[in-house]
């Protein structure tokens, strides 16, 4: 009698698990058509930061960064800038910072990109070398001249750099706390977080025809990681689209 009952329990869970599986693997497909069908570029790289569970199209493809590239400008100001300013000029790097993260700031970015170029030249390359960005660059003529855009990166490298930063793995923890609280206050709320039902900490890049956007999903049990770029003419269409497949990808990793 005993032995029954082990063996209806594990028939029990293997049922659970075959039905969570194959729900993923439904939303997995669904989700690839939907990429493959997408009227111009499109590419994404998402993964649960709990499970280690990643889904991923067009994850090495090159894009442009649009105002993606900040996150790279704030590490470099924290990390390369900052152990060498005064407590004023530290303060006003803290205000920059935190105009490019919730309002996406161009004037503050393009000074801080100044100071670095007077003070700091290698600051940014420093970042990219520190995390092992193989395609990524931010603030380069090379760039430009290869690609016709001077930041571009790729949906699995941009990932990298938002994990770095919402696991507590580059800067020290109170840059860390500022950054991800200045990334939860952001005024732009269109394409990651539409759907969600629960906080999202992310960083969205809109220019000519490029939309994109990186964050982490929090509903407290698993974060999910998703870095969604896009190339088309229609930034609605784009929008939308990110929005849906967002809400998908979430759907697809985070533990039922």
């Amino acid at each position: 009698m005993k032995m029954k009952k082990i063996i209806v329990a594990v028939l029990v869970v293997l049922t659970i698990f075959s039905t969570t599986a194959l729900a993923a693997s439904s939303f997995e497909k669904e989700i690839k058509n939907d990429l493959k069908g997408f009227s111009g570029t499109a590419g994404f790289f998402a993964k649960n930061l709990n499970t280690g569970k990643t889904m991923a199209f067009n994850q090495d493809v090159v894009f442009p960064t649009a105002s993606t590239s900040k996150l790279v400008v704030a590490l470099a100001t924290y990390k390369y800038l900052y152990p060498n300013a005064g407590i004023e000029k530290t303060s006003e790097y803290d205000q920059e910072i935190k105009l490019m993260m919730t309002i996406s700031d161009n004037d503050s970015f393009q000074s801080l990109l100044d100071e670095m170029d007077a003070n700091q030249k290698d600051a940014l390359n420093k970042v990219i070398k520190d995390l092992h960005l193989r395609q990524t660059q931010i603030h380069s003529e090379d760039a430009f001249k290869k690609y016709n855009y001077h930041s571009v990166t790729t949906p699995y490298e941009m990932a990298k750099v938002f994990e770095k930063i919402y696991t507590d793995k580059y800067l020290d923890k109170d840059k860390n706390e500022t950054l991800k609280y200045e990334l939860a206050n952001s005024i732009f709320h269109d394409e990651i977080p539409r759907y969600m039902m629960t906080p999202v900490l992310h960083k969205v890049g809109e220019l000519d025809q490029v939309l994109c956007d990186v964050g982490v999903v929090q509903d407290g049990h698993d974060p999910i990681l998703i870095s969604f770029y896009t190339v088309t003419a229609d930034h609605e269409y784009s929008s939308d689209f990110i929005a849906t497949e967002s809400a998908k990808i979430y759907n697809a990793l985070r533990r039922k």
